[in-house]
Order: structure tokens, then C-alpha cells, then sequence
């Protein structure tokens, strides 16, 4: 099975990703792979290693499938109905369930202000504000029509 997290920034997907992998899960989180890449510098991101990151990304997920380990994806960036299309499409040709677990999208002040006070990684407010409004100005609410096999919401 493959669990998408749908939430802004400081909604709770990290902390429900870590119980998921004291279940036995594989946990696919973006931050961590950036980190991987650069040495534990998430600060060296670099958009054109995308496809890098990418492809790490998928490399874990069709190897922990095929292993029969469950996966939750863990990314801001499934926010966005195209962002999520691409887990769809590899569970659906993996022949496994892909849910998304929607988690309570307050206004962006609410999540800015909990990143900052809970791990600002060495920004401002300032810069997680900006953040949250423009993951908030992207958000898609996911449906059963774009491919989920199952949507819960109130996650918190």
C-alpha cells in the first residue's frame, strides 16, 4: 500500500510518517533526500538535480513495493493534483492501493508560525509565511477521481 500525506507545512505528515515507520513502513520524504544527496545540507538544494531527487525518490518506492513494504509519502508538494498524479500512475502499475490521508489545513499564518516556533532550520517567519501562503494558494483537495483508492481527511 502507498499512503500519500496531503497537508501544508507543520500539519502533522512528519509526525504521522515517523509512527508509520515504527510500524515497519518506508517512509519517502523529499527533505530527506535533498539531505542525502548534499551531505546533510538541505540549504544545497538544486533545482536541477531534480530529476535526481526524483528518481531516488521512485527507486525507493517500486524497490519497497516489490519487497511487499508498505510506503508513505511524505511531501509538501502533493499539495498539488499533478504532484500526486505520479505516486497514482506507480501504484496503479504496481497493482497496489494508494490512499491519501488529508491533514487539517489551517490558515498559512497558523502553519507558518508552527514551522517556525517548531523547526525554522535557521529561516525567518518571514520565509515560512511565504511558504505556507503559496503551498496554500496551491492546494488541490484530493478525489477518488484522480485514482485514490481511498481518501480520509481530518488528520491532525
Amino acid at each position: 500500500m502507498i499512503e500519500v500525506l496531503i497537508g501544508m507545512i507543520s500539519s502533522g505528515k512528519s509526525t504521522w510518517a515517523k509512527k508509520r515507520a515504527d510500524e515497519g513502513w518506508v517512509v519517502l520524504n523529499d527533505d530527506a533526500i535533498v539531505n542525502l544527496v548534499h551531505g546533510g545540507s538541505y540549504f544545497l538544494y538544486d533545482k536541477a538535480l531534480k530529476p535526481l531527487y526524483k528518481s531516488i525518490e521512485n527507486h525507493i518506492l517500486v524497490t519497497s513495493i516489490a519487497m511487499g513494504k508498505n510506503v508513505v509519502v511524505d511531501r509538501a508538494l502533493d499539495l498539488r493534483k499533478e504532484s500526486r498524479q505520479r505516486w497514482i500512475a506507480l501504484a496503479k502499475s504496481l497493482d497496489v492501493e494508494i490512499r491519501a490521508k488529508i491533514f487539517k489545513i489551517d490558515d498559512p499564518e497558523v502553519h507558518a508560525r508552527r514551522r517556525f516556533e517548531a523547526n525554522p532550520r535557521g529561516l525567518t517567519y518571514g520565509h515560512w509565511l511565504e511558504a505556507a501562503r503559496r503551498h496554500y494558494a496551491n492546494y488541490d483537495p484530493p478525489t477518488l477521481e484522480e485514482g485514490f483508492d481511498h481518501i480520509e481527511s481530518k488528520f491532525s
